[in-house]
C-alpha cells in the first residue's frame, strides 16, 4: 500500500511538473492572441457596393422608380480598414444603425454597433471577385461613381451608372451628362440631379433636376428608352393643398429628346 501510495505521488508530481509549463506557454499564447474586436486590418474590398439585383435592374428597366421597389439592402460604403463606421442603405430612403466590418479567424463580418460596443455578428461577408462580394446572401457590384472631398458616403450613383455619356440633340448639337453631377450643351444648365428615392408624394415618375445654379433645382420628369433620352415638364394630376404639394405627378409635355452617341 506505501509502495502504491508512494508511485501515485511521484506520478502526481510528475504530471504536475510536466503540464505547467504547457498551461503556463498556452496562457502566454492566449494572452498574446490580438483580439479580432480591437485590431485595425486593411480591408481589400474597401469601396462602393451596390446591390446587384438594384444595378441589374438599372441596366435592364433605366427607371430608379421602378428599380427602387423592393431593393431593400441596396448600398453600402466599406471602409478601408476593420474598425471603422458605416451603414447599409435601404432602398435609398433610409439607413441602418452603426456597423462595422470586422476579421476574424480569416473571415470578414458586419457587427452591429452599440453606444460604441461590437455586440453581435450580423452577416458574413464572402470575397467573390474584385468587383462582386455577398453580404449574407445577397451580392454586391462594386462602382466607381464619383463624390465630392467633402460628402465621400454620398456618391454620385445615378450619374454614374444611367446617366454618363455624350448625347446629341434633334439640331445636332452635343449635350454631356458627366458622373459629377455636371452637364454641358443643354440650354444654360450647368447640374443635373436625378432623384434616387421615390417614396413619398408626387414621385410616381422618374424625376431629374435642371439648373443653372447647384442650389436652384428645376424638377422634371425623365425616359429612357434605350439610348434615347427624354426629358419632360412635370404635370400634377392631383395637388394637395393642405401639404401645399404634389401628390400624384405625371409627364408633361416633352422639352427635349437626346440619343446618347455610342
Amino acid at each position: 500500500m506505501k509502495r502504491i501510495l508512494s508511485l501515485l505521488l511521484v506520478l502526481g508530481v510528475l504530471v504536475t511538473s510536466c503540464s505547467k509549463p504547457e498551461q503556463q506557454q498556452g496562457e502566454s499564447a492566449a494572452s498574446t492572441t490580438p483580439d479580432f474586436k480591437t485590431t485595425t486590418v486593411a480591408l481589400p474590398f474597401s469601396g462602393y457596393w451596390l446591390s446587384e439585383s438594384y444595378f441589374n435592374d438599372i441596366k435592364t428597366h433605366q427607371s430608379p422608380q421602378k428599380s427602387q421597389e423592393g431593393s431593400e439592402e441596396v448600398f453600402v460604403v466599406i471602409p478601408d480598414s476593420t474598425l471603422q463606421p458605416t451603414m447599409m442603405v435601404w432602398n435609398f430612403h433610409e439607413g441602418s444603425e452603426e456597423i462595422t466590418v470586422l476579421k476574424k479567424d480569416g473571415a470578414y463580418q458586419l457587427y452591429e454597433v452599440v453606444i460604441d460596443s461590437l455586440t453581435r455578428a450580423l452577416k458574413d461577408i464572402k470575397i467573390i471577385s474584385p468587383t462582386k462580394i455577398e453580404i449574407g446572401n445577397k451580392a454586391f457590384v462594386k462602382i466607381s461613381p464619383h463624390a465630392k472631398p467633402n460628402e465621400k458616403n454620398n456618391p454620385f450613383i445615378l450619374e454614374e451608372i444611367l446617366f454618363k455619356g455624350k448625347y446629341s440633340l434633334a439640331d445636332g448639337k452635343e449635350v454631356e451628362f458627366k458622373n459629377n453631377g455636371e452637364v454641358t450643351g443643354l440650354e444654360n444648365y450647368r447640374y443635373y440631379q436625378p432623384a434616387i428615392d421615390y417614396i413619398g408624394p408626387g414621385l410616381q415618375i422618374d424625376q431629374v433636376s435642371l439648373s443653372s445654379t447647384e442650389d436652384r433645382k428645376e424638377w422634371m420628369a425623365f425616359k429612357f428608352r434605350g439610348d434615347t433620352l427624354r426629358i419632360y415638364q412635370i404635370k400634377c394630376i392631383e395637388f394637395d393643398k393642405s401639404n401645399n404639394e404634389c401628390g400624384l405627378a405625371d409627364f408633361g409635355a416633352l422639352k427635349h429628346t437626346l440619343v446618347r452617341k455610342k
